[in-house]
């Protein structure tokens, strides 16, 4: 059982598709993920991009080849991407649904995406056995998530949380847990590397997130970074992480 108060992050996130066209992340960095993981070509392989939101990265997988099931949650921004990438209609299917429980066939898809979708559940037993059921033997499950063994991402998420911008089922994930939990579920060499090397409460600050947003304002956050790695292990570098394991 997930304790995911479902009906919240349903409202949520309409409310959302109300307001603007939401990606968890940037193009280039769906890019650049696609570009370590598959390459240029994605033609033949079938994507799971469970938590899907606006499409983009549905978009994305599709523009390279694939064919992609977008799986949201949240009906709204369902309609909202059927509307906004039309061209992709024939390799996409946006559709309702629910990572716990994935109305999919058995070894049926070649890779399951979830970006920025983990940390919206408590507990991710049942996501992990859904994504490792649905995967064909050797397919790749892909998640990018924020790190909760970086002290600034969490010191950022507290920020957030006293401001009223985060739904009510946010918490940031150990990549050394997720890997653990992982290997229990069955898949196969999960391995992840951290991205996002920022210091984002700069951004929740009023008037100093225009000089330091997160494309900003790393003459400074640079060295200061770099600074403060020199006394951090690997794993605590970064303020998300992506995660890739196998079938």
């Amino acid at each position: 059982m997930s304790q995911q108060d479902k009906f919240a992050e349903t409202a949520f996130w309409d409310k959302v598709a109300k307001q603007r066209v939401y990606a968890a992340f940037d193009n280039e960095e769906y890019e650049a993920l696609i570009d370590a993981v598959w390459g240029a070509d994605m033609s033949g392989l079938t994507v799971a991009d469970i938590g899907s939101a606006s499409g983009v990265s549905a978009a994305l997988f599709a523009a390279r080849g694939a064919r992609v099931l977008g799986i949201e949650i949240a009906p709204e921004l369902v309609a909202q991407a059927k509307e906004l990438w039309r061209d992709y209609a024939e390799r996409i299917d946006f559709r309702v649904g629910d990572a716990e429980h994935l109305d999919l066939p058995d070894a049926s898809i070649d890779a399951v995406f979830l970006g920025g979708v983990l940390h919206h559940i408590p507990l991710l037993d049942q996501v992990y056995a859904e994504a490792h059921r649905v995967l064909k033997p050797g397919g790749k499950f892909i998640a990018i998530e924020p790190n909760r063994l970086d002290f600034l991402e969490l010191i950022e998420w507290g920020v957030a949380d006293l401001r009223g911008k985060l739904t009510p089922n946010e918490y940031p994930i150990d990549p050394l847990t997720m890997r653990r939990e992982l290997m229990a579920t069955g898949f196969k060499s999960p391995q992840f590397w951290t991205t996002r090397h920022d210091i984002p409460v700069l951004g929740q600050i009023p008037l100093v997130k225009y000089l330091f947003n997160r494309q900003r304002g790393f003459w400074f956050k640079r060295p200061l970074l770099k600074l403060i790695d020199a006394f951090r292990a690997p794993a605590h570098r970064g303020t998300f992480f992506v995660m890739v394991a196998e079938r």
